[in-house]
């Protein structure tokens, strides 16, 4: 279960409705002192919380669910543009798992919330095997190149040594002309 806080109805419902769309049970709060209490009611296994509230902001709303359970995972959400740099170091700083840009669409808050929901140990496996392959693959290309590399120097060495030859032969004819006009 999924619980929702944020001050606004219109924008909590649009939030709800994609959710639940993605088959996700959800239950909403109108505000960070709302939202603390139903999650201690509750235990929802997902926090998606607004920044931005009156009274009881999100981030204190966020410390105090943390302060309840620390291994809660939280994904915030803002209308406030921070940039996707902000984000990462914003999620870090606050324990989060994850924070979220508004307006979004479907896509991308369902995908976040699979994500987050998945579990430790699937992401933990996932995660090596991509850094892996593209490391091996450097790798393998790096090697080709040298060798390409090593080859061409001859080809170079051997066009040098061709020029002089050409400027020899013309050297003379100048000479030559040279003693037609004495």
């Amino acid at each position: 279960m999924i619980l929702l806080i944020d001050d606004n109805d219109n924008e909590r419902g649009i939030i709800r409705k994609m959710l639940e769309s993605g088959g996700h049970e959800v239950r909403e709060a109108s505000g960070g002192d709302d939202g603390l209490v139903q999650f201690g009611a509750l235990a929802p296994a997902l926090v998606l919380c607004d920044l931005m509230m009156p009274l009881k902001d999100g981030f204190a709303t966020i410390a105090d669910i943390q302060s309840l359970s620390p291994k809660a995972r939280i994904i915030a959400m803002s209308g406030v543009w921070y940039g996707p740099a902000d984000h990462a170091e914003m999620a870090r700083t606050l324990g989060l798992k994850a924070v979220i840009e508004k307006p979004f669409n479907r896509t991308e808050l369902l995908d976040l919330v699979s994500e987050t929901l998945a579990p430790p140990q699937a992401a933990a496996k996932k995660a090596p095997a991509k850094k892996a392959k593209p490391k091996a693959r450097a790798k393998a290309k790096a090697k080709p190149k040298t060798k390409a590399k090593a080859k061409a120097k001859p080809k170079t060495k051997a066009k040098a040594k061709a020029k002089p030859k050409a400027k020899a032969k013309s050297r003379p004819k100048a000479k030559k002309r040279a003693k037609r006009k004495s």
